[in-house]
């Protein structure tokens, strides 16, 4: 753990309601934590060859760390037993928030899965717990894009940065509302060899969601099913600067996406 900040937030819930601070009972010693991203290397080694053929590498740990929280005062049983139950044993990852100047923005989406008890002088004073992420990194959620227009033709070029610590693609989730006219929808990102995400012959002011993560179109239309108007390619960035050109007859246009980021623990 090598956080500084006092303060935390678990499942929108603050620590100041029990008491509860960060605590390191030993701050003159020297900390390590993982800081995500563990890499795992595909090669194989060929008889008479003394160099391996590499074929990749894949993500298969998850970030993980011990974080110890505490009070300056005695923490009852009863005390005990509600900390616990807002932390522990959870059945699915929930946001852990950091309060701290450099990481207020930064979600760790974690399911902690153990604690022990921290005791002075038989009194009960705190709790180490271990997160377990659901990712080998932090999340940090992305402000959402908006373009906004009257109608009818429109196009807009502009540059859109994924600062993602994972170099694969980022696949965000479009949202976008037809005109009366509804011709057709589309955004070229230049950066990804001109791939295009194109929609054609909509109903005029459907609005359609497109999950590209998931692979997801959903119809403001109750039993539209929109597959046959969609070119196939979902959208995603490209680490670094994407170029992209967003065009057709549409009212507005939304992108929301998550960046990985690779600040540790």
């Amino acid at each position: 753990m090598s956080f500084y900040g006092a303060r935390f937030c678990f499942n929108s819930v603050m620590s100041e309601i029990y008491d509860l601070r960060i605590f390191d009972f030993n701050p003159s010693s020297p900390a390590t934590s993982s800081s995500g991203g563990d890499v795992n290397i595909y090669e194989e080694y060929i008889y008479r060859k003394p160099k391996p053929y590499f074929y990749g590498r894949y993500y298969q740990s998850s970030l993980e760390f011990d974080l110890t929280v505490g009070s300056f005062s005695y923490i009852d049983g009863n005390t005990r037993h509600a900390i616990e139950s807002w932390l522990i044993g959870k059945s699915t990852y929930l946001p852990l928030r950091i309060v701290q100047d450099d990481i207020s923005d930064i979600v760790y989406n974690c399911i902690i899965t153990k604690s022990s008890q921290n005791y002075v002088g038989n009194l009960n004073y705190g709790l180490n717990l271990h997160v377990k992420c659901n990712s080998p990194w932090a999340e940090q959620l992305q402000p959402t894009l908006t373009k906004t227009f009257s109608g009818g033709l429109y196009s807009t070029t502009f540059t859109y940065l994924n600062s993602s610590a994972y170099n694969g693609y980022n696949y965000p989730t479009i949202t976008f509302t037809m005109d009366v006219t509804a011709t057709y929808f589309s955004i070229i990102n230049a950066s990804d060899s001109n791939r295009e995400f194109r929609f054609t012959t909509l109903t005029p002011l459907e609005t359609i969601t497109v999950d590209n993560d998931r692979e997801m179109i959903t119809s403001s239309i109750a039993g539209q099913l929109r597959m046959s108007n969609f070119n196939g390619n979902f959208f995603r960035l490209i680490q670094g600067s994407n170029s992209l050109t967003v065009s057709g007859y549409f009212t507005n246009f939304t992108l929301d996406t998550t960046f990985f980021k690779g600040v540790g623990a």
